[in-house]
C-alpha cells in the first residue's frame, strides 16, 4: 500500500472521535451524562436491595404473625 494513503488512515480514529456529536452534544459530555445516570441507578439498585427489600420483608412477616394469633 502506498504510504500517501496510510496517513489519512492512521490519522481517522481520533479525527472520527473529535467529530462526533450528537444533538449538538460533545462525547465528553455523553460521557458524563452517562456516568451521571450510570451513578444513580447503581445508588437505587443498593437501595433498593439493601433497604426497601429488607422493610418490605420484615412488614410481611409482621402481618402473618398478626393473621396467625
Amino acid at each position: 500500500m502506498n504510504a500517501n494513503y496510510m496517513e489519512p488512515l492512521k490519522a481517522s480514529p481520533p479525527v472520527t472521535i473529535s467529530a462526533i456529536s450528537l444533538l449538538g452534544i460533545p462525547l465528553n459530555e455523553w460521557v458524563f451524562i452517562l456516568t451521571i445516570i450510570y451513578t444513580v441507578l447503581q445508588i437505587t439498585i443498593f437501595l433498593r436491595d439493601k433497604v426497601v427489600k429488607p422493610w418490605l420483608y420484615r412488614r410481611a412477616n409482621k402481618q402473618k404473625g398478626k393473621q396467625q394469633k
